[in-house]
């Protein structure tokens, strides 16, 4: 028997049917948005330096071009303008320093911030649940406020163009969010634990180490990653700080492309690849752990 004709139901289908339209045109132009310049910047670095210019662009190079690749990792820089030379040969002792100004910030910031971390979440601190606040409001300041204090202090303290001053400021700088994280990671495990270690005849610090930071593992991984990716994109910091070529970071080095006259596009885009090659990876091989690590520190009060 054949059901009865339901206009309502009709029009409920019909009305599905356009959000879900809707729905699906707008993630698509998300996507779009975010996807579309990464897109072009790989396309751009596979490119000839003649084919970035011409008008209209040629969207898709082939064959493609990987000597921007090679002149960056093992070029000699024998060819080109001076200019190009000098920014090769600073692009590579760049990434050296970027990984060890990541590395170092990152290591720096685990170490103290864990600490700090857990007396917050432990201890009964005077003025404690306000002073966690204001250590985020501390990080919300703009970097550019700090930067001249900052700088005639280093300045008359001979720290300038040192990498060591470079991750001591970036440590500072992501400390608060390390802290705000890993307190609220070691809020949700249970005090009982150390306090059967406590027992046992282990110290403070002893329980510590042997029994919370291991079950602390993705809030340390969810905190270090975050502060390795920011470290690593910084760019402020090591451009005020630095000056040399074999101090500069990689942030700062792929800005050495744009001249006064010529802009080196393709080894611009390049550059920019392979700089985003170690957060892009991080964010993957550890997304479970990141994932985990800022959620709890997120729902923990």
């Amino acid at each position: 028997m054949k059901p009865p004709y339901n206009p309502s139901a009709m029009g409920r289908s019909v009305r599905r049917v356009g959000q879900g339209l809707l729905q699906t045109l707008l993630v698509l132009a998300v996507l779009a948005f975010i996807l579309l310049p990464i897109l072009w910047l790989l396309i751009s670095s596979l490119s000839h330096s003649q084919d970035l210019l011409r008008i209209p662009p040629r969207w898709l190079p082939w064959p493609p071009d990987f000597s921007h690749y090679r002149e960056l990792l093992v070029g000699t820089g024998q060819t080109g303008t001076t200019l190009t030379q000098v920014t090769l040969r600073a692009f590579r002792y760049a990434l050296r320093n970027s990984f060890l100004v990541a590395a170092g910030v990152s290591l720096t910031a685990l170490a103290l911030g864990s600490l700090a971390g857990y007396a917050f979440a432990r201890f009964r601190l005077v003025g404690g649940a306000q002073l966690i606040y204001i250590l985020l409001l501390v990080q919300m300041l703009p970097v550019i406020v700090l930067l001249i204090p900052l700088y005639m202090t280093m300045n008359r303290l001979g720290m300038l163009d040192k990498l060591s001053t470079v991750i001591a400021l970036l440590s500072a700088y992501h400390m608060p969010f390390v802290i705000w994280i890993l307190r609220g990671y070691f809020q949700s495990i249970p005090a009982e634990l150390e306090e059967a270690a406590l027992v046992d005849g282990a110290n403070r610090l002893q329980a510590l180490v042997r029994v919370t930071l291991p079950l602390s593992l993705p809030g340390l991984f969810a905190a270090g990653v975050y502060t390795f990716m920011q470290s690593w994109n910084a760019f402020m910091i090591p451009l005020i700080f630095t000056s040399s070529d074999t101090m500069r970071t990689v942030t700062v080095a792929i800005a050495l492309f744009v001249g006064r006259h010529y802009t080196e596009y393709g080894l611009m885009s390049a550059a920019g690849v392979l700089a985003s090659l170690p957060p892009i990876l991080l964010a993957i091989f550890f997304q479970r752990y990141l994932l985990a690590g800022l959620t709890a520190g997120a729902t923990k009060g």
